[in-house]
């Protein structure tokens, strides 16, 4: 009977103001899976289907295995079905124990027993220095609102860059945005879910590449198609399509993704922090272009900055990036470093090829691949962070990191090697025309 009534439910009481709940449902007392703690606090919710004959008089008792891990603060009914109860607990030092849920029934002076579950496990890992998510709150906040306005300045240039009539070439012929979404929305994933099968990882890492493979294009693949000599204007308007496309792909593919991988759950999908990094792409970038028709000699000046404030925010997100992402390298093995470095090049590849075979232009070739091997991995955080329990979350979070340095390093590189070709071509030429005289 206590298989088919009995419900406990993980909450996970978060500090610094975040609070978000885990659910853990015991429907089959042969199949228990473990509660992991990883806070000082934590609670249990008991839900029962039992009534009770008279007023108050069922309560729930817990035992546990080892007093030194975890301890029992209080238990208490809850307000609106006083077969629920919440057991208040918290957790000593690091460790595994188990513990037995009872719930009784008090008829006058006799105690009769309800419901039992026996032995379920508890694991309790509190972070430490270094760990996933101390590495991501140790950003220097300070230097990311001086560098706030920076980034607004170089969107409004890059709007005052942008060529109209380019607009209206992608829109009577769409070919470069339908290869780009293919590649993000349905070769990335399938690819990222292939790879993760083949290398055998874990369910939760699994899941967390395939979900930062279906992201859409970065807000800083129009900086790379600017020094890589790609087309401004098709990167920005690719970046804002594939980020409004997310809000429908990115649900469907993780669901279904999901489902292959044996994973259950509901996912939030992150509607206003995609909705927020659309406007904040668009807003400056239409003041640009308003700026550039309106005002032509201010518009000129702004262009001139773009390749030293570009190479500046280029330069800060790369520190930034190493800065979360060294921290959590160390803590991986090494298929999913393998596997994080991998994904942008796939995305490079996929997306210059499939240009290249649809005989665009190399400039539009270069913003496809761009755009398709730089991904939004933020937001495949946030919808790893919303929809698992604390502990697949940390373990599915490490891909999205990953993948965030390995593609500004691979960038970076991809970057270096153009230039110094650049640099010896011209060389060679200047050799040619002096010999030439």
């Amino acid at each position: 009977m206590f298989r088919k009534l009995l419900i406990v439910q993980l909450l996970s009481f978060v500090t610094l103001g975040e609070s978000r709940t885990s659910f853990l449902s015991f429907l089959n007392k042969e199949k228990l899976e473990t509660l992991f703690f990883s806070k000082t606090e934590e609670a249990v919710i008991v839900r029962s289907k039992y009534k009770d004959k008279t007023p108050n008089s069922s309560y729930v008792s817990v035992q546990l295995e080892d007093p030194k891990i975890l301890q029992v603060v209080n238990v208490t009914k809850t307000v609106l079905d006083d077969t629920n109860f919440t057991i208040n607990l918290v957790t000593d030092e690091d460790g595994e124990t188990n513990l037995t849920i009872e719930l009784w029934d008090s008829e006058g002076r006799q105690k009769r027993l309800i419901e039992q579950i026996k032995n379920v496990k508890v694991k309790v890992r509190k972070p430490r220095k270094g760990s996933l998510f101390q590495a991501s709150m140790h950003i220097d906040r300070s230097l990311l609102m001086l560098i706030l306005p920076v980034i607004l300045l170089n969107k409004c240039a890059f709007g005052c860059k942008i060529d109209l009539q380019m607009f209206h070439t992608v829109w009577k012929r769409p070919l470069p945005i339908l290869l780009g979404a293919v590649t993000q929305f349905v070769l990335m994933p399938f690819c990222g879910f292939l790879l993760t099968q083949i290398l055998a990882l874990p369910e939760a890492q699994a899941f967390g590449f395939v979900v930062t493979c279906t992201s859409p294009g970065g807000g800083g693949g129009y900086l790379f198609a600017l020094l890589l000599e790609g087309d401004v204007t098709l990167a920005i308007l690719m970046t804002c399509t594939s980020t409004l496309l997310a809000l429908i792909t990115m649900p469907v593919n993780s669901f279904l993704y999901s489902r292959m991988l044996g994973l259950s759950g509901v996912f939030y999908i992150p509607v206003s922090k995609i909705l927020s990094a659309l406007l904040f792409i668009l807003i400056p970038v239409l003041i640009g272009i308003v700026l550039k028709h309106r005002a032509p000699e201010k518009a000129k000046y702004l262009e001139r900055i773009i390749r030293p404030l570009s190479f500046v925010l280029m330069s800060v997100g790369i520190y930034l990036t190493f800065r979360m992402g060294l921290a959590i390298a160390q803590t991986v093995n090494l298929e999913v470093l393998l596997l994080g470095a991998l994904v942008p090049v796939l995305g490079l590849l996929f997306g210059f090829s499939l240009a290249k075979a649809s005989l665009l232009p190399l400039p539009l070739c270069k913003s496809v691949a761009i755009e398709c091997g730089l991904l939004n991995s933020f937001l495949a955080l946030a919808i790893i962070q919303l929809s698992f329990s604390q502990s697949k979350a940390n373990s599915a979070s490490a891909a999205p990191f990953i993948v965030a340095m390995c593609s500004g390093c691979e960038m970076l590189l991809i970057l270096l090697v153009y230039k110094a070709k650049e640099k010896f071509a011209f060389l060679k030429d200047y050799k040619t025309t002096m010999s030439a005289i």
